[in-house]
């Protein structure tokens, strides 16, 4: 992979059982591209978009990204490779452009060059992750969440895979967060009952922690297959368990079982809020910027400048 202009290997969310989970819970149609020169099978780019009731390509609720898949020439040439990523990242514009786009997309952080969006008249933002390498060492954590960590195996917590019949109680760990965190996450035990149906037990892995009475204390929800990077997805914990090491402990089991289920790595997805940050920091991750992209008008400068006021007035 070169840097910069090589977006890297498909994503878990082009996943057949992923768009039709967005068909099924946001009303979107998912569309598959691939976009190259009449003729010719490379360079080429793909990537999954969704379109809402006016056709235009639109963001899901609860997608960290929409997949961007590019495929150069068999080439080492950093020149050439920059000149085939301006042409297809050219092409994947022009779809933009000509559906046209409500809202804000997001990129994988592979798609490192978004230049072509930013000259055709597209605001660009920077966001950040933190990636894991699998399987993962837990001394590269921070004492604290090792700390964590053996606390609740002192306390014998138990990590496994949720049945069916846990989903409810999974949704009361993620209640409980939004309620803490002021946000929701719209998932309800029929959707992740579809979702499980869609994807299938190897691909949604729903993952709970238990305390020593039986109670799920901390759920996460992820999405991974053989080969790919998984993604975390969802994540939730009581709070009377906050302070038990149920959600370092959880974290831990994910990662295991995510490298013994043969996942090449793990996205935490997001990491762009100072208290998330720091909790996710303490793992050892490498931080990724993604970029963020919205056409540019009225309504984006406007925003802009609220948030811009709302900065300043921090500072003051």
């Amino acid at each position: 992979m070169t840097e910069g202009w090589q977006a890297g290997s498909p994503s878990v969310l082009s996943l057949d059982g992923w768009l039709e989970f967005n068909r099924y819970k946001w009303g979107l149609k998912p569309l598959r591209v691939r976009l190259t020169e009449s003729e010719k099978d490379l360079p080429a780019v793909e990537a999954v978009l969704y379109l809402d009731r006016k056709g235009r390509i639109v963001q899901p609720p609860l997608n960290p990204y929409l997949p961007v898949t590019f495929y150069p020439t068999p080439t080492d040439k950093t020149p050439r490779l920059y000149r085939q990523w301006m042409r297809a990242s050219k092409w994947l514009v022009e779809e933009f452009v000509r559906r046209g786009v409500k809202g804000s997309v997001t990129f994988p952080p592979e798609v490192k060059d978004v230049r072509q969006w930013q000259w055709n008249g597209f605001l660009a933002e920077v966001r950040y992750t933190f990636y894991f390498e699998l399987p993962y060492d837990l001394g590269l954590a921070d004492s604290s969440k090792r700390t964590q960590v053996n606390r609740a195996r002192r306390a014998a917590f138990v990590c496994e895979i949720a049945t069916k019949h846990m989903y409810p109680e999974v949704i009361a760990c993620l209640r409980e967060t939004e309620a803490r965190q002021k946000f929701t996450y719209r998932i309800d035990v029929k959707d992740l009952e579809t979702a499980l149906h869609l994807l299938g037990e190897e691909t949604l892995r729903v993952y709970v922690c238990r305390s020593d009475t039986g109670e799920v204390a901390s759920a996460r929800v992820v999405i991974s297959t053989p080969g790919l990077r998984a993604i975390g997805w969802l994540a939730g914990t009581k709070k009377k368990f906050l302070d038990s090491g149920a959600t370092q402990l959880l974290i831990w089991h994910t990662l295991n079982d995510l490298a013994q289920q043969g996942a090449t790595g793990f996205d935490f997805a997001g990491a762009n809020l100072p208290t998330v940050s720091a909790a996710k920091a303490e793992w050892g991750g490498k931080l990724m910027p993604y970029y963020l992209v919205t056409p540019l008008n009225l309504r984006t400068l406007a925003r802009s400048g609220l948030r811009m006021l709302q900065r300043v007035g921090k500072k003051r």
